[in-house]
């Protein structure tokens, strides 16, 4: 606003905002209140200029504009002419008087002067601590998930909307582009907009802004690495000590510079990766002796001998509720009792090479590999201010990432499990148009493309059909090679030991296209804006997983009714003998080629209420498509209210023990349905979704404001789906089109299935068939689907926030925070059995009976597995559609969120040498679930406690030594004073956590309190109140305990530089980071599964946490 000494407003004022930078300016003139907006303006430092006729003319100067950012600059004129000029240097209050938006925004100085140890920008999200890091491991610039992995309160994580230059570049959960740091110009972290311009996500937004360039020419070149010699100690948990390895080189460069002073501009950047990521591979192997079948030296935790016993021998009585096996003769396994294709895997199989860490010999085999990383990024924009009325921008931004690892088996072996190599290539394209159509009127058109190259590479590990045909000669797995990229090694995991072979991988290509038109418009006291937004996505994936086969310990315990396995049985004896349960199997996946569309609008308001008070009101539509196939692959649903004619002519006869225990007929209903051309989504999505925004803003004075504000989002379809239903990177489900087979089910404790055999005659492969069995699909099998009227999940979040200015240009405010989520989805199990049953009838429900499904009706009106077994068990009838396997209702609406969290922010832009950021988070959520099964079958929502940390502190600044030229002491120093003394500068971030909640499964516990006063790695809590569940009894125990939590975290990372001025032009300036400075130890959660004989104790260091790792760079500026 614009007034005169006596407070009255000025209209008819011309006022000119000056980028001090490039030189462009745009002018506009007050309105009849006195007021002026700017809008679309680039974040940087710009200069105001103010006259009116008989007024002193006013220039403001050092204005910082961040990212969309609320500024106000109010100005009041003196009498006189425009000739006479006053001249203002301080720089705009940091203080949002218009706006009623929960954010926090990151300057340049920041994001390229912090120690960011992944160089990766969207990490520095967590400085706000009301933002929870969920990726784990993958945090670098390569990795397309991990800017979504970011949790901002009310379940967002990979259902942000990440923005870059104002277009989104994700590609379903995935982001194709992370730009470099030094190509970033500011980063917002939006916790709850309450402008209609921003949606598709659950609330979380994050933006940011790249550098363009400016009437100077600026760049640099730079290098960074890290060496061995340096740095702490890898993995203190380990025997001897894992040495850290890691090594680090990357150089790179920026220019930013005119190609025509003050109308056209560029900015690229290039840097170039070669690193080494070590990790440590671990993994329990059989010894000698256990090769040879022999586990007469085999110990399990206690310290006694760890039985083994033939499930073979298995004798069940039913009626006493037992089952009892015999021991293999001297606890050794005869050779004649070894699976075939088990002993030969076994010869490809490494030998232990150390102790293992306890009696049981557990991590019996350890090695230090490494990962390698080449990796290259560029990013080019130029920026056009073609005349008064139009500027536009073009960018194009790439990177390109091949990743490969060492084999340390010591014999290459194929079943070393080669996780990481890959290739990983980003594209982001986009491009931004601004017409002023009149002082009061500006249309913004923009777009982008993105497009993403994210698949597995076996590399050494792959392998042709006919190696697999020397493992199986029968060749029962070439139908469901078809469209595999690769083909690799079988997979095998050993309960207890790991997993050997890669198995199933990824091959993911999608694209999207965005398109944004918005026109604003600013009428008396009302700031108008309204908009629309396309956005699509496409490509080819798929997640190849053609078979695994899990060997449980369970197979070779003393029984098969809830054994004891922390004592009894082993991973690796299942193994030799090769038995299998139903838990392995053999999958097929097409190429699938997903489609999505979505379509939004808006209108917002940002209404002048007073001088005062600012109110905005907005309403946002959303609508997005169910995922489609171009060729109508997609499924339907199943109608379990349509009979099935066939069944209701000829019922199945269910044997009397069955008819005995059954409390209601069974239902003999069920009809597929696949998409059509009439019908081709997946489920139907809600044709009118509105999204109100209120909030109010309150400038109580020229230091305070006061602000509330009221957002609702829906998660997109895309990002909401449960159980992969509507997967866009290669997991869609598509039965007739996908096929999964798995190997015969135990039955009264005696395997059906072997390793050498997995798919008998009697269990063949269930062939892919498109839609030739049309509601006859699935039938004897299992299905998912989707439900059909989709309710999408919903957060309501509120802010209620007060911010004031404190000394020295400090900013603090105090936020409360609220989500209220609904209809979050989950997966409904439609075809569970009454838990009553168990509980009453106990063993008896695993009696084997006839089947009355075998060989039912033909292979086209009954296709399914259950058609090909001749016995099943009394339990797997008693469900209430026994003609079908597991059915499961994906994206079934009716779970809440609870998230509550008060806010404390103190924060300070760099002026006069350091700025500051400084914040605490306290929070408590809550989650609707099932407490346990019988709830499940009953829909009865269970409110559980979140698991999240429940304090968070944050800190971060940047500091320039107050020594040397242009610093406040000794500004005029000799060049000798100025060589020791000046140019030195400082930068720091500090985080702590507490612990994360601690969860328990089913288990007895004796009432007593299982927390310690002082808890250590190896006893975290009392595990003498807890023991093995008791069979066929009801969970009761409570899933969590009140003030039961894991470890918490700390970490300091810091860095201190040192520049020197070459010339007055150029600058060279050497850095030394350190991460993890006083190298602090932060375990893992404890393991809390009662049967692991780690029950109780932490043995490894947190994911993604590491000894102290120190970095050094050299940087020439000019």
């Amino acid at each position: 606003m614009v007034t005169d000494p006596t407070q009255a407003v000025i209209p008819g004022a011309t006022v000119v905002l000056t980028n001090t930078q490039t030189g462009v300016t745009a002018t506009r003139q007050t309105n009849l209140s006195g007021w002026y907006v700017f809008d679309f303006v680039e974040p940087g430092l710009y200069t105001l200029t103010v006259e009116a006729e008989g007024f002193q003319r006013l220039v403001r100067e050092n204005i910082m504009v961040p990212i969309r950012g609320d500024v106000t600059v109010n100005v009041q004129l003196e009498v006189g002419t425009t000739a006479q000029e006053i001249t203002v240097t301080a720089g705009a209050a940091a203080i949002q008087f218009n706006t009623a938006n929960r954010e926090l925004t990151l300057d340049n100085k920041m994001v390229r002067e912090l120690p960011i140890i992944t160089r990766n920008p969207f990490k520095l999200a967590a400085l706000d601590p009301a933002v929870v890091n969920t990726s784990g491991a993958e945090q670098s610039p390569y990795h397309h998930w991990t800017a979504q992995e970011v949790e901002t309160g009310g379940g967002t994580s990979r259902k942000n909307d990440i923005i870059i230059d104002g277009t989104p570049v994700e590609t379903g959960p995935k982001t194709a582009y992370t730009p470099p740091v030094d190509a970033v110009a500011e980063f917002t972290i939006q916790q709850n907009s309450v402008d209609a311009e921003f949606g598709h996500s659950a609330g979380g937004i994050l933006t940011l802004a790249m550098k363009s360039g400016t009437n100077e020419y600026h760049g640099s070149l730079f290098y960074l690495g890290r060496n061995p010699a340096l740095n702490a100690v890898a993995d203190r948990t380990v025997t001897p000590r894992a040495k850290n390895r890691i090594r680090h080189h990357v150089a790179g460069g920026s220019l930013g510079h005119p190609i025509v002073r003050n109308k056209l501009f560029n900015f690229f950047t290039f840097e170039d990766w070669r690193t080494v990521q070590p990790w440590n591979f671990t993994r329990t192997m059989p010894t000698e002796l256990e090769r040879k079948g022999d586990f007469s030296q085999s110990l399990n935790s206690a310290g006694s001998l760890r039985r083994i016993y033939d499930p073979l021998t298995t004798v069940f009585d039913p009626a006493k509720n037992k089952a009892t096996r015999q021991q293999f003769p001297g606890n050794v396994i005869p050779k004649s009792r070894m699976d075939p294709l088990s002993l030969k895997i076994l010869e490809h199989v490494w030998l232990p090479n150390n102790p293992g860490d306890d009696i049981t010999g557990r991590n019996n085999f350890k090695v230090e590999s490494n990962r390698f990383y080449d990796y290259w990024n560029l990013s080019d924009r130029v920026d056009w201010q073609i005349n008064e009325v139009w500027r536009v921008f073009g960018r194009y931004s790439q990177f390109h990432t091949v990743v490969w690892e060492e084999n340390l088996s010591g014999n290459n072996s194929l079943w070393w499990p080669y996780d990481a190599g890959s290739l990983r290539h980003g594209l982001n394209v986009a491009g931004d148009a601004v017409a002023t159509l009149s002082p009061n009127t500006v249309v913004n058109l923009r777009g982008s493309y993105n497009s993403i190259i994210d698949q597995y590479d076996g590399g050494p590990m792959v392998i042709t059909a006919q190696k697999l045909a020397e493992l199986w000669p029968d060749r029962w797995f070439e139908p469901y090679l078809k469209e595999v990229p690769q083909i690799l090694p079988p997979r095998f995991d050993i309960d207890q030991g790991g997993s050997f072979a890669r198995g199933n991988y990824w091959y993911q290509r999608p694209r999207s296209w965005s398109a944004h038109g918005r026109l604003s418009h600013y009428a008396g006291v009302h700031y108008l804006k309204a908009g629309l937004e396309w956005r699509a996505l496409g490509g080819r994936s798929s997640r190849p997983d053609p078979m695994r086969f899990n060997f449980y310990r369970a197979l070779t315990a003393d029984t098969f009714i809830s054994p004891n396995t922390a004592l009894v049985g082993d991973g690796w004896a299942t193994f030799l003998i090769g038995a299998l349960d139903n838990r392995s199997y053999a999958r097929y996946i097409p190429m699938q080629k997903a489609r999505y569309q979505f379509w939004a609008g808006y209108f917002q308001d940002d209404f002048k209420l007073t001088r005062r008070v600012t109110l905005n009101l907005g309403v946002r539509y959303e609508y997005e498509t169910a995922p489609y196939d171009p060729e109508n692959r997609v499924p339907r649903f199943l109608d379990l209210s349509d009979p099935i004619p066939e069944m209701q002519q000829n019922p199945p006869q269910f044997p009397p023990e069955v008819v005995a225990l059954m409390k209601q007929p069974p239902k003999l209903t069920g009809a597929w349905y696949f998409a059509t051309e009439k019908d081709r989504q997946m489920w139907n999505s809600p044709k009118l979704t509105l999204l109100p925004r209120v909030g109010v803003a309150v400038r109580v004075n020229g230091r305070t404001s006061f602000r509330s504000g009221y957002a609702r989002y829906v998660v997109p379809p895309l990002l909401m789906a449960t159980g992969g239903i509507g997967d866009s990177l290669g997991s869609m489900y598509m039965p007739g089109f996908n096929a999964e087979t798995y190997t015969l089910p135990v039955l009264e404790g005696i395997p059906q299935a072997f390793f050498h055999n997995p798919f008998p005659r009697n269990n063949p492969l269930i062939m892919p068939v498109g839609k030739k069995l049309g509601r006859y699909t699935g039938l004897g099998g299992d299905l998912r689907w989707s439900y059909q009227d989709v309710k999408p999940h919903t957060n309501d979040r509120v802010n209620v926030s007060l911010q004031r200015e404190l000394v020295d240009q400090i900013v603090a405010e105090v936020t409360y925070f609220m989500n209220l989520g609904h209809n979050i989805p989950y997966t409904k199990r439609v075809n569970l059995a009454d838990p009553t049953l168990s509980y009453t009838y106990q063993a008896q429900l695993s009696k084997k009976v006839k089947n009355p499904f075998y060989n039912y009706l033909s292979p086209n009106k009954f296709p399914g597995q259950l058609r090909n077994q001749e016995y099943v068990t009394i339990g797997s009838l008693l469900v209430p559609y026994p003609h079908y396997g597991d059915l499961r209702q994906e994206n079934t609406p009716g779970g809440r969120n609870r998230y509550h969290a008060l806010q404390v922010r103190l924060q300070r832009p760099f002026v006069r040498g350091y700025n500051l950021l400084l914040a605490y988070n306290y929070n408590r959520e809550r989650n609707e679930g099932f407490f346990n099964v019988d709830d499940e079958y009953a829909g009865r929502f269970t409110w559980l406690n979140g698991t999240r940390p429940r304090h968070r502190i944050s800190g971060a600044g940047v500091w320039e030594l107050p020594f040397g030229r242009g610093r406040h002491w000794l500004s005029s120093a000799s060049g000798v004073l100025q060589g020791f003394l000046g140019g030195w500068r400082i930068s720091s971030i500090v985080s702590y956590e507490t612990g994360e909640l601690l969860t328990f499964g089913q288990m007895e516990w004796n009432g007593e309190d299982p927390r310690l006063d002082e808890p250590t790695p190896q006893r975290w809590f009392r595990t003498e109140v807890f023991s093995k569940a008791q069979p066929y009894t009801p969970r009761r125990n409570p899933r969590d305990f009140p003030g039961l939590r894991g470890p918490g975290y700390f970490n300091w990372d810091g860095a201190v530089s040192k520049s020197f001025q070459l010339t007055e032009r150029w600058r060279l300036e050497f850095r030394l980071e350190a991460y993890n400075v006083v190298n602090n130890l932060t375990w893992a959660n404890p393991n809390t599964d009662v049967l692991s004989p780690l029950f109780g104790k932490t043995t490894t260091p947190r994911a993604y946490t590491f000894g102290r790792q120190v970095q050094y760079s050299l940087r020439l500026e000019f």
